[in-house]
């Protein structure tokens, strides 16, 4: 039986849900075929049966699983012949360390640079929705989160710092010589960015940069190869 993941749909075909990036790629690491179900943010009803009302949620046969971390943890159990996603018990914990940085300060860095953006990227059917959730979220209107982000981005630049130092001293991926989960969660931010927002992250000389382009080039390209915006370099 296929995997199903559920996941948005924005403009013009868009999957811009950084979660959902991160269970399908660790679902490409797995070698395991799935099926993607597109769904519009205002849609619960589709994902009812989940009890969640957010993206991603994963159905494996009986088994239903709703949170990106939970999806990894649960395919690196049931499919231990796959390629590893952690590399074991130490690798586990480590990379529950970036995944707490990257929800606490990569997102918090980044998204308020392409927030009004990914208005324009979300279904028109959900944007009422997503601009009254997300000014509530933040106490103010996406044009003033957004406003000033070109002089903002530099903390972005700041916060990458751990990894940038990571790959300026050879190292192609966070995990080590080959990507694993951790570089997945990173990932999913530039992905969920370039999906939503024309607006430039990353300068061409940065090591960063240089990373995010290994990423977008793994598993033939898959993630390359969706409805994204190219960033001039």
């Amino acid at each position: 039986m296929t995997i199903k993941l559920y996941e948005l749909l924005g403009h013009e075909g868009r999957r811009y849900s950084q979660f959902s990036w991160r269970a399908k790629m660790a679902l490409k690491h797995k070698r395991l075929e799935f099926e993607e179900i597109p769904l519009l943010l205002t849609d619960k009803e589709s994902i009812a049966f989940a009890n969640s009302n957010s993206v991603p949620v994963l159905v494996d046969g009986d088994v239903i699983e709703t949170d990106s971390w939970d999806i990894a943890t649960y395919l690196e159990e049931a499919y231990p012949d796959a390629p590893s996603l952690f590399g074991g018990p130490i690798g586990t914990g480590v990379t529950r360390v970036i995944n707490s940085w990257c929800d606490r300060a990569v997102n918090v860095a980044l998204g308020p640079l392409i927030a009004r953006d990914v208005l324009e990227a979300a279904h028109p059917d959900d944007r009422t929705y997503f601009r009254e959730s997300m000014e509530k979220l933040y106490k103010r209107t996406l044009e003033e989160v957004q406003e000033g982000r070109e002089d903002r981005v530099k903390g972005l630049y700041r916060t990458l710092d751990p990894i940038r130092t990571t790959f300026r001293k050879g190292q192609d991926f966070i995990s080590g010589d080959a990507p694993g989960y951790a570089d997945y969660v990173v990932f999913s931010q530039f992905q969920w960015a370039r999906v939503t927002s024309p607006f430039k992250l990353l300068d061409a000389d940065d090591a960063v940069f240089a990373w995010r382009e290994r990423m977008l080039d793994l598993y033939d390209g898959f993630a390359r190869n969706t409805t994204a915006y190219e960033v001039a370099e």
